[in-house]
């Protein structure tokens, strides 16, 4: 509550509330305050007597005193100091009656620090002082740090604007075709993203259909530009899929009021919408942004002779045969990836963006968009949505016949050399249920412990299970090799270092699926299970588990789909004996077998799909990935 007052009386007044703000209780009352004549005596009297309440005292510039109550003041201390400390103590005294807890969370711990920590510190030793300056003073170097931050900015940007226009005409229209075009955004995100280069090239190429074939150009699709567009498609549907969620979760009663207030149109649109989207648009900038620093296949297929830090690693690495010039380059790509993110955090804490406090209102209509807008969005969406069934539909051409542009008809040669005769595919499919499964599993038990119980550390386990998701591919999969290239744990040129890059990459996503199904459970019913006799492991076995069924199916799925396609993780960590259907497609598009290469991606979208419906049957339908 705040009180206005006269200023006659600002010396005793002050004085008396810095004695009252630091503990002490005043035995008498100064003698000016027992003036009948001071205005608000009657409020300022029983002051003298308080023992424990804080008062808090500032001045106004208009000569004005403005007080304020703040109840408690010593049980706040008393809480920030000694309950600390019991609140420590109770918890190990909960972690010493469970052992199996206290195993669990020591195991956890023990993983972070092996598989995590230690590559991690492993990467940033391997340079020399030289190797950083050589890095930072190489005009060459300086070069290529700039074409990264240039193509992944131009890409990012492009892929953020189209997917917010395409959303907001997802959820903010009542078009026609509206389920088509929902369908037709998720379908890049069955294809490794390296598709959409390969695409290009065979459309738009030196010989591609378009160019050559029907408009007998001679066109260099190599560099920037190529790679901009190649990227924008390839990363498009992730911005999409981002923005579209934060749109469909805002509530419609802010709109609506600025409605009432005469707000319309573009005016309701750029002060409300759009500010209430930025959340949504911040993350999925930073998550374009760091997919396309990390882009690895677009990059080597149409970048030409325009190298960025991720391919330049990986030629140092293989080529020059420089391992610590390789490791400092993958470590330049995480500078901008936490630049982005520090930027889009600190943009994010100055604003507020709630849009729901107290009981919600239901039933509200969303404000739409008018005719006119509604028909332009259509439009938009439309030829989006024709774009990614273009490049979709020459790979598919591509795959079946015998020369397309020349010979059309129909042949499952490529197929058979590219899929069934070839082991790539099932390394892949092998890897990617083993990621799928091993991300499900500790995702929900890292979840259950930061959720539902309170030990020393929490925090940190809670960081460093997020960690992976904002560094780049190229960098994790080089700090592996560097970690278990030797020594007791020699994982080089097996399958476990692959399923560990891969687990390592898609953690993050897993853990905060099984986040959210947690938060969206009572946690009244585990501490039933607790009453009744039952420890954590029996009450997370019979209780949490089958209650997250459905959360842990959709990580699942979305695991196994990402590992399929996963390319700049992996690129280091592949060998001839265990070689992926991703990386064969970037391998056979480079040395020319574009059919090959075509039927591959194929082969892999196919192997999607249909591990997706035998989870829907197994789950009756239970999910359904296009409902965004």
């Amino acid at each position: 509550t705040k009180i206005a007052l006269g200023h006659h009386f600002s010396d005793v007044i002050e004085t008396t509330l810095l004695g009252l703000f630091y503990g002490a209780q005043l035995q008498t009352m100064p003698p000016k305050l027992h003036s009948k004549n001071f205005p608000g005596m009657e409020l300022i009297r029983p002051l003298y007597c308080v023992h424990e309440d804080a008062i808090i005292a500032w001045k106004n510039y208009n000569h004005l005193r403005f007080l304020q109550c703040a109840c408690r003041f010593t049980e706040a201390r008393d809480a920030s100091g000694d309950g600390v400390g019991e609140s420590k103590r109770q918890e190990m005294k909960v972690l010493l009656r469970e052992p199996p807890l206290l195993i669990s969370i020591a195991a956890v711990f023990l993983l972070f620090a092996t598989f995590i920590i230690y590559p991690f510190i492993k990467i940033l030793l391997v340079p020399s002082a030289a190797d950083w300056m050589r890095a930072l003073t190489g005009r060459e170097y300086l070069l290529v740090f700039g074409h990264t931050l240039f193509s992944s900015l131009t890409a990012t940007t492009t892929a953020i604007i189209f997917g917010f226009i395409f959303a907001y005409g997802i959820n903010y229209t009542h078009m026609p075709c509206k389920r088509f075009f929902q369908v037709v955004a998720l379908l890049p995100t069955m294809a490794p993203s390296v598709v959409s280069g390969l695409a290009f090239i065979m459309l738009f190429g030196r010989r591609g259909f378009v160019t050559w074939n029907l408009l007998h150009l001679h066109v260099d699709l190599y560099g920037p530009f190529g790679l901009w567009a190649a990227q924008t498609i390839a990363f498009f549907p992730l911005a999409y899929i981002t923005i579209s969620g934060v749109l469909k979760s805002i509530s419609p009663n802010l709109e609506l009021a600025a409605q009432n207030l005469g707000a319309r149109g573009w005016y309701l649109f750029r002060t409300v919408t759009l500010r209430l989207a930025t959340p949504g648009i911040a993350s999925a900038f930073l998550l374009v942004a760091i997919n396309s620093l990390a882009d690895f296949g677009n990059p080597m297929l149409v970048g030409g002779n325009y190298h960025v830090l991720a391919t330049e690693a990986y030629a140092q690495v293989t080529g020059a045969w420089d391992m610590p010039m390789g490791a400092t380059l993958s470590v330049f790509l995480v500078i901008p990836t936490l630049i982005v993110f520090f930027v889009q955090r600190y943009y994010l804490e100055k604003n507020s963006y709630v849009t729901v406090t107290g009981k919600p209102v239901s039933g509200l209509i969303r404000v739409t968009a008018g005719p006119m807008a509604t028909r332009l969005l259509w439009v938009f969406c439309l030829f989006v949505s024709l774009i990614i069934l273009l490049i979709i539909g020459v790979v598919i051409l591509f795959a079946f016949t015998v020369a397309f542009g020349a010979d059309y008809t129909f042949t499952l040669q490529y197929f058979k050399e590219g899929v069934i005769q070839s082991k790539v595919m099932v390394h892949s499919w092998v890897a990617s249920m083993s990621t799928a499964a091993v991300t499900t599993v500790l995702g929900i038990a890292l979840a259950f412990l930061t959720i539902r119980k309170r030990f020393p550390g929490r925090t940190a386990m809670d960081f460093l299970a997020m960690l992976p998701v904002s560094l780049p591919g190229t960098f994790i999969g080089l700090a592996l090799i560097l970690a278990f290239n030797d020594g007791p744990l020699e994982l080089t040129g097996t399958l476990g270092i692959i399923i560990l890059g891969m687990s390592l990459r898609q953690l993050p996503v897993g853990y905060r699926q099984a986040v959210a199904g947690l938060k969206q459970i009572e946690a009244s019913l585990e501490q039933a299970s607790t009453n009744l006799g039952a420890n954590s492991f029996t009450t997370f076995r019979r209780i949490v588990l089958p209650m997250l069924k459905n959360s842990l199916s959709v990580s699942f799925v979305y695991a196994f789909m990402r590992s399929m396609n996963t390319l700049s993780t992996v690129i280091f960590l592949v060998s001839p004996e265990w070689n992926l259907a991703s990386i064969n497609i970037m391998s056979l598009a480079n040395q020319g077998f574009l059919p090959t290469a075509s039927a591959t991606a194929v082969g892999i979208m196919l192997v999607i799909y249909v591990t997706f419906g035998i989870v829907k049957l197994i789950l009756r339908d239970k999910i359904n990935i296009f409902d965004l």
